[in-house]
C-alpha cells in the first residue's frame, strides 16, 4: 500500500512512518506539499496516487491560535478540506488527526464519539471545522482520529524544553526548585508510538469511516501524570 504521511518530521509523524514499515511511504516536506494550497494538494496527490493519506500536520500552538485565528483555520480547517477533496478524486483513504479540544471539558466523564462537540478556543473550533469539512467532502473515505496529550520517545527539537508535557516537566524539574501542576484537569496522555499503530490500523483494516477516539485507555489529572514522570 502506498501511504502519504503529511507532517512526517513531527513528533507523531515520525512514529507513524515507523508504524507503517513494509508500506510504500511518501513523506513530503512542507515545502513540497502545503495543505493550505488547494492546487498544490491536488497536483501532488494526483501525481503520487497514494492509497491512503495520514495527516498529522496542524497549527496546534493554542495561544498562537487565539492570536492568529485566520492562520489556524487556514491550516486546520481549509487544509483538511483540501486533502479530503483530493483524496476523493483519487479514491484514497484519509486519516485526519484531531483533538479533544473540540469538547468543552464539562462532561465530568470520558467523552465518546457520539458526544456533542463544543470547543471553547480557536484551536478546538478550527479543528472541529476541519472534521466537518473533511467528512462533508469525503465521508465514504475519511477517518477522524481524535487524540490528546501526546508525548513520544523522540525529543521534540522545535524549542528548548520540548513541546510535550513529559519534556516540559523534565525541563522544569531541572531548572526549578518547585514545579506546580494543576490537579483539577484530566486527560488521557497518549504515547505517540501507540497512536501511530492505531492510525495504521485505520487504513489497514476494514473499519467504517467516521470519527474515532484514539487515546490511552485510562487517564488522570496532569498532577498525577507529573508524579509518574518524576517517579
Amino acid at each position: 500500500m502506498k501511504v502519504l504521511v503529511i507532517g512526517a518530521a513531527g513528533q507523531l509523524g515520525t512514529d507513524v512512518v515507523a508504524a507503517l514499515d513494509g508500506h510504500d511511504i511518501d513523506a513530503p516536506s512542507h515545502n513540497r506539499l502545503d495543505v493550505t494550497g488547494e492546487n498544490s494538494v491536488f497536483s501532488y496527490i494526483e501525481q503520487a496516487q497514494p492509497d491512503a493519506v495520514i495527516n498529522t500536520s496542524a497549527y496546534h500552538n493554542v495561544p498562537l491560535c487565539e492570536e492568529h485565528p485566520e492562520e489556524a483555520f487556514k491550516v486546520n480547517a481549509v487544509g483538511a478540506r483540501n486533502l479530503a477533496r483530493a483524496c476523493r478524486a483519487q479514491n484514497a483513504k484519509l486519516v485526519h488527526v484531531s483533538t479533544d479540544y473540540v469538547f468543552d471539558g464539562k462532561k465530568g466523564a470520558p467523552y465518546t464519539e457520539d458526544d456533542e462537540a463544543r470547543p471553547l478556543m480557536v484551536y478546538g473550533a478550527s479543528k472541529l471545522a476541519g472534521e466537518h469539512l473533511a467528512l462533508a467532502e469525503w465521508e465514504q473515505g475519511t477517518y477522524i482520529a481524535r487524540t490528546t496529550g501526546l508525548f513520544g520517545k523522540n525529543p521534540c527539537r522545535a524549542k528548548p524544553g520540548g513541546r510535550n508535557f513529559v519534556e516540559t516537566m523534565l525541563h522544569l524539574a531541572a531548572t526549578r526548585d518547585e514545579v506546580k501542576v494543576v490537579d483539577d484537569q484530566r486527560s488521557c496522555p497518549t504515547y505517540t508510538p501507540d497512536l501511530a499503530r492505531q492510525l495504521a490500523a485505520l487504513i489497514e483494516g476494514d473499519l467504517e469511516p467516521g470519527i474515532y477516539h484514539c487515546v490511552t485507555p485510562e487517564g488522570g489529572s496532569w498532577y498525577d501524570f507529573a508524579r509518574l514522570i518524576f517517579e
